[in-house]
């Protein structure tokens, strides 16, 4: 490939029930790296995670942290894998919220086990001591949060992702009825299958939790060239306060991809579950671009024909 390839990684509200089932079912290495990542996790989460993903409808929001956390990431991680044995490798890797643990993974700063063992012990802090929150992705400009301010309160600016595009966290009565005032005026929105309000305030009880636990973990420094969302720039290594940062503060996805598009043209593979990434770029990218977006996989199916297109795309 004559552009540079760059991995992207999403966080929490990608994951959904039954994803990547087809690959699951028919494609043997995707399979051995799911069921990797389900002998490191089913321990911890004490049952089978597996089971946890394939067991559930589709329809039914799959929001139950202690399992979407590390299903979410093993999905990432067996995706990569696929890729990279089909002969395409990462120049770059771009993390979005906790996309970015899959990124560190990757790029060798952690071991597989460390990465789920780590976003296994947050999800059981945020399960055992945090309120019950959401996030609301809105479809309008950034500007309605002051326009309307009085819907928007108690409500905090988690993440801008395109033009038109961002999210908003906040205690669970705050994001419903936030939603319910923005449906009434007619701005679009739709709510997370998420049950906590990432990149808030709200996190703040918990940051000594999460810093304890981290610490347990040594990392490396990051061996792939990893840009994160968090600071729209190139990071060389990973620590306690980056983790708890990305908890906490907000994700410039559309400043980090806009910084990126206008140095260099790049062929930016969406390696999640949903697409939604490359669906982000696709409106991000300037119009002379000869970058290119593309996603594996989405909740629509056809994931394995998917993946023998993008295998003879990327073999030519």
């Amino acid at each position: 490939m004559a552009k540079p390839v760059v991995f992207m990684f999403p966080g929490q509200g990608a994951q959904y029930y039954q994803m990547a089932r087809e690959l699951y079912d028919t494609h043997p290495r995707f399979k051995l790296w799911m069921q990797h990542c389900n002998e490191i996790v089913s321990p911890l989460i004490e049952t089978s995670l597996i089971d946890k993903i394939y067991q559930g409808k589709k329809s039914d929001d799959f929001d139950r942290i202690l399992y979407s956390n590390p299903a979410l990431v093993s999905v990432e991680l067996s995706l990569a894998k696929v890729v990279m044995e089909i002969g395409v490798q990462p120049d770059f890797l771009v993390g979005y919220s906790l996309g970015e643990f899959t990124a560190a993974i990757i790029s060798g700063a952690m071991s597989i086990e460390q990465g789920l063992e780590l976003v296994v012990d947050y999800a059981k802090i945020l399960e055992e001591k945090s309120p019950h929150g959401g996030m609301l992705a809105i479809i309008a400009q950034e500007g309605v949060i002051s326009e309307y301010s009085d819907i928007f309160n108690g409500c905090t600016l988690a993440s801008r992702n395109f033009q038109n595009n961002f999210v908003v966290s906040g205690l669970l009565e705050n994001i419903l009825k936030t939603q319910d005032n923005l449906v009434e005026i007619g701005i679009p929105c739709q709510k997370l299958p998420v049950n906590y309000a990432f990149h808030s305030e709200i996190m703040d009880p918990l940051e000594q939790d999460f810093k304890r636990v981290t610490k347990q973990h040594n990392f490396t420094n990051l061996r792939t060239p990893t840009i994160s969302a968090l600071k729209t720039n190139q990071i060389t290594d990973v620590n306690t306060d980056h983790f708890w940062e990305l908890i906490r503060h907000p994700i410039e996805f559309d400043s980090t991809i806009r910084k990126m598009a206008n140095k260099e043209d790049y062929l930016f593979i969406d390696v999640g579950p949903s697409g939604a990434l490359a669906t982000a770029v696709k409106y991000l990218l300037p119009e002379t671009t000869q970058s290119k977006p593309i996603e594996l996989i989405n909740q629509f199916g056809n994931d394995l024909r998917t993946i023998e297109r993008f295998k003879s795309v990327a073999l030519q």
